[in-house]
């Protein structure tokens, strides 16, 4: 049973909010259209033979190219009954790619018309680039603002544009997934940004970066990863992404079995993004964390928390209940954050979350 003393400050009862705001069914359908056709396309992009190959007791597919007396394997994902459909339908397609991309370019035209935000041309660029050196494949994740933006689409919802605005763009990964799957960013993750810009290094205290800057029009890039062990700050070494990344505290947590998002650039962007309840629950966290000069940052945690929650509680109440049960059953340290955010709700979404995780 939830600990319902964090919500001294909530009555339980019937609440009047304004009503959500659906994006109409069409764009609704055609963004579920877009993701699915750029899930097959992703896969049919990629050049080889797919091959099932097992390793620590796992099964994962692979691209096998072979040159010569070289063979080059390129990393598809773990073996589930959706990949397995989608390489078989892969291999039953001829269309022209050309002819597929316009296709996924005139519903990514009418998802933006209808609402799903899109993003500005340079982080388009960057995540783009990411998405075809291979980084999404070997699980990185889109996290933050960028993520966000992605849940209107995924949850067929309006959300204040004013919360979504885009700022900087964070990646993370676990540090030892890649690894365990032998496969590698081609090319690695610093020399894919200098192919699209005049990306730097970004200094810090250590010897090993952990960011990228555009020199021209500002854009940052972070790599992030979860610190799982004794609080640190120095750099951990990513070796399948050719870079080095910075460690969180409570990250593991928001980038658990991740889910696909279409960013709204050119024909479609194939991303990774956290689950919806997880980043709610997950920003209640970090609002509290913030410095005290980060304080508008804390205010955009909430305020993004809040819609979600907002959404949520309407469609997918058990969504929000099991990424709060599973935060609080991860020690004193998470319940006591965790309870700190939940009171600096606005009542409504409070109540709302009560709710979905106590609803008898």
């Amino acid at each position: 049973m939830p600990n319902k003393n964090i919500f001294c400050l909530a009555t339980v009862r019937q609440i009047d909010m304004p009503k959500l705001q659906r994006l109409p069914l069409t764009v609704q359908t055609a963004y579920a259209d877009l993701l699915a056709r750029i899930q097959e396309d992703t896969v049919l992009e990629i050049e080889g033979t797919p091959t099932l190959r097992e390793r620590g007791g796992r099964k994962y597919w692979y691209a096998i190219q072979r040159y010569a007396s070289n063979t080059v394997e390129t990393y598809l994902g773990p073996d589930t009954e959706e990949l397995r459909e989608r390489i078989e339908r892969v291999r039953e397609l001829n269309e022209d790619r050309k002819r597929r991309a316009k296709q996924r370019s005139d519903l990514v035209r009418m998802c933006r018309e209808g609402g799903v935000p899109n993003v500005d041309g340079q982080t388009g660029k960057v995540l783009r680039a990411l998405a075809k050196a291979g980084a999404f494949r070997l699980r990185a994740v889109v996290v933050g603002t960028h993520a966000f933006r992605c849940y209107p689409g995924l949850l067929g919802a309006r959300m204040p544009e004013a919360i979504a605005v885009t700022e900087d763009i964070d990646v993370a990964a676990f540090q030892s997934i890649a690894i365990a799957l032998d496969a590698y960013l081609d090319p690695a993750l610093g020399e894919a940004l200098r192919q699209i810009g005049p990306f730097d290094d970004r200094p810090n205290l250590y010897q090993h970066p952990t960011a990228w800057r555009d020199a021209e029009n500002e854009t940052l890039v972070e790599l992030l990863t979860p610190n799982e062990g004794a609080d640190r700050d120095e750099p951990l070494e990513m070796p399948a992404l050719g870079a080095f990344a910075r460690p969180l505290r409570f990250l593991d947590y928001l980038i658990h079995e991740p889910i696909q998002a279409v960013v709204l650039y050119r024909s479609g962007v194939l991303i990774n993004v956290p689950q919806p309840a997880r980043y709610a629950i997950h920003k209640l966290i970090v609002a509290t964390r913030r410095v005290q000069n980060a304080q508008i940052k804390a205010a955009k945690d909430i305020a993004q928390a809040t819609e979600l929650i907002r959404v949520l509680s309407e469609d997918r109440p058990d969504d929000l209940e099991a990424a709060y049960r599973e935060a609080m059953e991860r020690g004193p340290s998470w319940r006591r954050h965790l309870e700190q955010g939940i009171r600096r709700l606005p009542a409504e979404a409070r109540e709302r979350l009560v709710d979905a995780i106590d609803p008898g």
